[in-house]
């Protein structure tokens, strides 16, 4: 069972995805707030780790480079509605992207690639 770490500051969204994933045999651990993240690495053990892209990405791009200056081997994945998040996504070090609103195949399909 994969274990991910979810970050999105949307809690209908964070419970729709941890609901998701959990059916999909991830073991999910929900976080709603950035600073919380990288406090949870060690201890959760994660193979992946989705976080919110929101409108400036300036947290989100932040806490991307802190997990892979620490964890480089841990794939950081951007959720974003941007219109523009698949040409800023790799520019700012992260492994992948999924769209919001996703669709579930498509986003199962992106997580097991990792």
């Amino acid at each position: 069972m994969k274990r991910v770490i979810i970050q999105d500051t949307d809690l209908d969204l964070l419970n729709i995805l941890t609901f998701l994933l959990e059916d999909a045999s991830f073991e999910v651990l929900a976080v709603s707030h950035y600073k919380d993240v990288t406090s949870k690495i060690n201890s959760f053990n994660p193979e992946l780790i989705l976080l919110d892209f929101r409108l400036s990405g300036e947290e989100c791009t932040c806490l991307c480079a802190t997990i892979k200056k620490d964890f480089p081997g841990l794939p950081v994945l951007a959720l974003s509605c941007n219109y523009n998040i698949r040409k800023q996504y790799a520019i700012y070090g992260f492994d992948d992207y999924i769209s919001k609103p996703f669709d579930i195949d498509h986003l199962l399909s992106v997580l097991r690639k990792y």
